[in-house]
């Protein structure tokens, strides 16, 4: 299984451009951030958070490398990430006690290079091998696809979405070829699969489930496959889960807990000592009856400021994986202006501003009405490309993930607040679904798409490249 990271004779030129494109965006990252967080400090995960900042992004594998115990990622949604770090953690370790410098910076680079590398190249090899598109066809929109504003800087953030890219790409292209020659996914090949994909982030090990389903059709559903190939580690992921949540986090939430009930009484006890000092006529019922008024008074406050610009709507119900959930963001203008907007074209106001850290709204409209018009042209390609795919299996494999995706995102508003940065999970169903148009194109039709896809994906580069370049200045 090894041998497919071998680069072959046809796709050397596209390696060698790609490796400088991804080296030179990581490359940006080292020196903007470097600097600061090369600093062995035992309150480094603190450090991380306050000082890395592109979008909604997160540099908690920097806190993973410096300190590791696990407790920055949600156990829940990534059960094995931690662990899939610990080799990186241990040479950051060994550098440290070398140099007394922490490598967190420059480790995850290199994570992130390997990662963004083999992402374009098996892009480049779905469209060339299981679509069958021409290697000018393909280049081209494997182009288009790395131009993206949010696939960009997934190949440069020191966040999962990059190695989870890298990792769905993988099994397309595998499972693309099983289709192709008619042979089935072993149990072994979804279970590894599913290992690395759904210990980077849960709902991944689905699309691994959903690719087998295509792959095997109705023998993905045989006791001999499905016991062992999708009840047994589905089990066995969510049992480590469990184990590692009792393990690592919970006694670290409730130490957070703790000092955070410590911390509020504290301050109520400081509130209730000024009050009685500016009131010493008071007896201790109106003392603490007035103390109360004025800790309300300050809670309203407090609750004002924070819904002055709602981070986030309410969600569906406030139990479990559902208070993730957003029932009242307007679905439409965030498909428009963040699903298929801001992931593909950024938004110069408020440029790769947080949502959470920052007053970036929700829904931010562009300045110009012409980025609205390469939305549409960009949108209209891939519905053309839809049609043409219509009878592919393979391309209904992907539009599963897309619309299981969309299920999580748009329809339960998961995430919603913050589309996207989840932009590198499903965007490359659009290069897919324009490979089926370019793959039965002929004559001035396929000339006139090559000039299109050409110059969308010079455009985004130079449009998105200079204000990513400027956010980083």
């Amino acid at each position: 299984m090894l041998k497919i990271f071998k680069i072959r004779p046809e796709e050397r030129w596209l390696a060698l451009v790609a490796l400088l494109f991804v080296g030179m965006l990581n490359a940006l990252v080292v020196a903007e951030y470097f600097p600061v967080l090369s600093q062995p400090l035992a309150d480094y995960h603190n450090l991380a958070r306050d000082t890395f900042h592109i979008s909604g992004f997160d540099a908690w594998t920097y806190s993973i490398l410096s300190d590791w115990h696990g407790w920055e990622f949600n156990i829940y949604r990534h059960p094995l990430l931690a662990v899939f770090c610990f080799v990186p953690f241990l040479l950051n370790q060994g550098l440290m006690a070398l140099t007394g410098i922490n490598c967190a910076v420059p480790i995850m680079a290199l994570i992130e290079l390997f990662s963004g590398f083999y992402s374009v190249v098996f892009l480049y090899r779905i469209l060339r091998e299981v679509i069958g598109t021409g290697r000018l066809d393909a280049t081209l929109l494997t182009a288009l696809f790395f131009t993206f504003a949010f696939i960009i800087l997934t190949v440069m953030v020191p966040d999962h979405f990059n190695l989870s890219m890298c990792l769905m790409l993988i099994c397309l292209y595998i499972a693309g070829r099983k289709m192709g020659r008619r042979r089935l996914m072993t149990a072994w090949q979804t279970v590894l699969l599913f290992f690395f994909t759904a210990g980077v982030s849960l709902n991944n090990g689905v699309k691994i489930f959903l690719a087998a389903l295509f792959a095997n059709g109705r023998r993905f559903f045989r006791p001999r496959f499905f016991l062992p190939a999708v009840i047994l580690p589905a089990a066995v992921m969510w049992g480590i889960a469990v184990l590692e949540f009792q393990v690592w986090a919970q006694p670290l939430e409730t130490a957070a807990h703790r000092k955070m009930e410590a911390r509020d009484r504290f301050f109520k006890d400081s509130v209730y000592q000024a009050f009685r000092r500016q009131h010493p006529e008071m007896d201790s019922a109106e003392v603490r009856a007035g103390t109360n008024k004025v800790l309300k008074r300050l809670a309203y406050q407090q609750y004002v400021r924070n819904h002055a610009h709602p981070k986030i709507g309410r969600p569906m119900s406030k139990k479990g994986f559902m208070a993730w959930t957003d029932k009242e963001t307007d679905r439409w203008r965030s498909v428009v202006e963040n699903l298929f907007g801001e992931s593909i074209q950024l938004h110069r106001a408020n440029l790769l501003q947080d949502i959470m850290k920052d007053k970036r709204p929700m829904i931010v409209p562009y300045e110009k009405d012409y980025h609205y018009w390469i939305e549409g042209l960009l949108a209209g390609l891939f519905l053309a490309g839809v049609f043409l795919a219509r009878r592919s299996r393979f391309f209904w494999l992907v539009f599963s993930w897309f619309a299981f995706d969309m299920a999580i995102y748009i329809v339960l508003g998961f995430g919603i607040n913050e589309v996207y940065i989840m932009t590198s999970q499903w965007a490359f169903i659009i290069p897919v679904a324009m490979g089926y148009l370019f793959r039965d194109a002929r004559g001035w039709l396929r000339g006139a798409l090559r000039a299109a896809a050409g110059a969308l994906a010079l455009y985004l580069l130079v449009y998105n490249g200079s204000l990513i370049l400027t956010h980083l200045s």
